[in-house]
């Protein structure tokens, strides 16, 4: 208890101090107005201004438009704000506990891996040097990113599960361990998958023999019999049928690509099929609820079956009854979801999460190569440690090969599992440890491990910063922030629910919860998102079109020619077209100008023609 209160206070002291730096210069972080970051701020304060406001329709309509990612996140961010304030200077907060929870799981799990005591906290106290020291992992922990929150639910559903094999009839720690697994999942999905994946695999090795009881069912005639006619009975209903034949509509409209067809009179679009997708979910759900509830699976279920089913499947499979919720979460973790015309590259991936790993997840190139050395002599004597640890060792291997596997690459990817590739290699270390120095030597293997930690320790902290820990963190380091983008007009827009912004960079969530944070309020941004390739004449027009029917009470057009970040979708010289729109529309009409300080822009207020007056000079 005494070493994890001390790996614990070391992670809050450092989180502590990482929110300190944040709060006092806040605008370091934000330099990138695309970032997933305003994104996920912007989640978080629509929960919260919804909670605040009593606004349960607000509430479920932003908890329903989260396909992709999941509602945890946010719902932590707004548990912040409604707490401290809605203020974008905690909005780091959640993202530190997940990097402080990883630090001591990962340290429990490594002490639980070793029945020697010394052993065990020699291997606890270098993973978690490991963890606290990475540069790269303390960048994306102390953002408002995914990954810090969803590496502390990962370590803490190994840990749980690591419990939980230890005492099978404890339906509370199989209850735990359903619950951060569905936790997870409303994290990430991909997460989650790596977790489960992981935990399945080591359950499938420790449980016996999975396939030996395949073989032993299929020769007993009357079991053989009995499985057969079940699955008679479950193919042969007609919500089967049903679930086939929109399941097969469904992938031969995916294989089709875009397709349109006529009701009534009216055209409509069939592509992408997510409703029919979600259609035929709903059949098969059905169907398998009935057969659930007619036979006897649940009561051959044991304990953890039975709390994993009620705690982590069942919730899992109603979220998927939501419309659109099923095809989004197999786009996500599919193949489909990678870089539109980059080729399929595997080992371009294993250099880039190598690069990652030894240039901005370790201190130096050094303390990599010496992690990858202990992981591997783990992994080789795995059957060593006990059963439930096994599935993080599970963990380092499968989440290594699905990176590679996958046709997107970031090194930011490694954020969520690598804790678990630490451990191995905490618990490597103690192995060599072991076998240097015999157990009944105790006193002398005790004192050598505080020795070599602290070693290790102290070679980590006096290591010169790793200069590519940023650019694998996706952090920006450099140039103006991008709320200078929105500071200079905010007062302007007081009293102002519905915003329009038009800027020739594109648009972003930034000025969406700039605006509410200012008004604590709830407001609706319409931001005009020009198709790729158009040219300025079409950018015009689109823009035309869009003033002709906005609500707006309030248009701000941002003419920046110099702007740092590259357009996601179009050139300066196509997207002037939306400041030739706002000049030759007469709508709305200018009321100020604003210098945007570091970028070289203005910022020009429009409001209502009836009600505006001629910009000052």
């Amino acid at each position: 208890m005494i070493a994890l209160a001390v790996v614990s206070a070391a992670a809050l002291g450092i989180a502590a101090a990482m929110f300190a730096a944040y709060y006092a210069h806040p605008d370091d972080l934000w330099r990138d107005l695309y970032h997933d970051r305003n994104g996920h701020l912007a989640a978080g304060m629509n929960f919260a201004l919804a909670i605040k406001t009593g606004d349960a329709g607000g509430f479920f309509t932003q908890l329903l438009a989260m396909r992709v990612w999941g509602p945890v996140h946010g719902l932590a961010l707004a548990g912040v704000f409604l707490l401290g304030g809605v203020d974008h200077r905690l909005a780091i907060i959640p993202s530190l506990v997940g990097w402080a929870a990883t630090a001591a799981f990962s340290f429990l799990i490594a002490r639980r891996m070793f029945a020697d005591r010394a052993l065990g906290l020699f291997a606890g106290a270098m993973t978690s040097v490991w963890v606290i020291a990475s540069p790269a992992f303390r960048l994306l922990g102390s953002d408002v990113m995914l990954e810090g929150l969803g590496a502390g639910l990962s370590a803490a559903a190994l840990f749980a599960y690591a419990r939980a094999r230890e005492d099978l009839a404890s339906r509370g720690r199989w209850r735990l361990l359903g619950v951060l697994l569905t936790a997870l999942f409303f994290e990430k999905a991909n997460y989650w998958g790596l977790i489960a994946a992981s935990i399945g695999a080591a359950a499938a090795s420790e449980f016996g023999d999975p396939w030996g009881r395949l073989r032993a069912a299929a020769l007993d005639k009357g079991r053989r019999r009995r499985i057969l006619g079940a699955a008679a009975g479950f193919l042969a209903h007609p919500l089967t049928f049903v679930f086939a034949l929109l399941a097969g509509l469904s992938a031969a409209i995916y294989a089709h690509g875009p397709l349109e067809a006529a009701l009534f009179g009216r055209r409509i679009s069939l592509y992408p099929p997510e409703n029919l997708v979600t259609g035929a979910y709903w059949a098969l759900f059905a169907r398998c609820w009935l057969f659930w509830r007619r036979g006897s699976l649940g009561q051959r279920l044991g304990v953890p079956e039975r709390a994993l089913v009620a705690w982590h499947a069942a919730p899992l499979a109603v979220s998927f009854l939501l419309p659109k919720r099923l095809a989004g979460f197999l786009w996500f973790v599919g193949p489909a979801n990678s870089t539109p015309g980059a080729a399929y590259d595997p080992s371009s991936g294993a250099r880039l999460y190598w690069a990652s790993f030894a240039d901005g997840f370790s201190v130096a190139a050094w303390s990599a190569a010496l992690a990858l050395v202990l992981a591997a002599l783990a992994v080789g004597q795995a059957r060593r440690f006990p059963k439930g640890t096994r599935a993080t060792i599970a963990c380092a291997l499968l989440c290594a090969l699905a990176l590679v596997a996958h046709p997107q690459h970031q090194g930011r990817f490694l954020a969520s599992w690598i804790f678990s590739v630490w451990i191995c290699a905490g618990a490597g270390a103690a192995l060599l440890l072991g076998w240097l120095i015999e157990a009944r030597r105790g006193g002398l293997r005790a004192l050598a491990a505080a020795a070599a930690a602290t070693a290790f320790a102290a070679a980590s902290i006096l290591q010169p910063p790793a200069p590519l820990a940023a650019h694998y963190a996706i952090r920006t380091v450099f140039g103006p922030s991008d709320l200078d983008l929105v500071r200079p007009y905010l007062p302007a827009l007081a009293g102002a629910r519905v915003i329009g912004v038009a800027a020739t960079f594109g648009s972003s969530e930034l000025f969406r919860w700039a605006t509410e944070e200012r008004c604590q309020c709830k407001v609706i941004v319409e931001s005009p998102w020009p198709p790729a390739n158009a040219s300025r004449a079409a950018v015009k027009a689109a823009m035309l079109a869009q003033i002709a029917a906005s609500r707006a009470d309030v248009w701000v057009a941002i003419d920046a020619p110099a702007f740092a970040n590259s357009p996601v979708q179009a050139p300066y010289a196509s997207l002037a077209g939306l400041i030739d729109a706002m000049r030759a529309q007469t709508r709305y009409a200018p009321v100020a100008v604003y210098r945007i300080p570091g970028e070289g822009a203005s910022a020009t207020l429009y409001r209502p023609a009836a009600a505006a007056r001629r910009p000052a000079p």
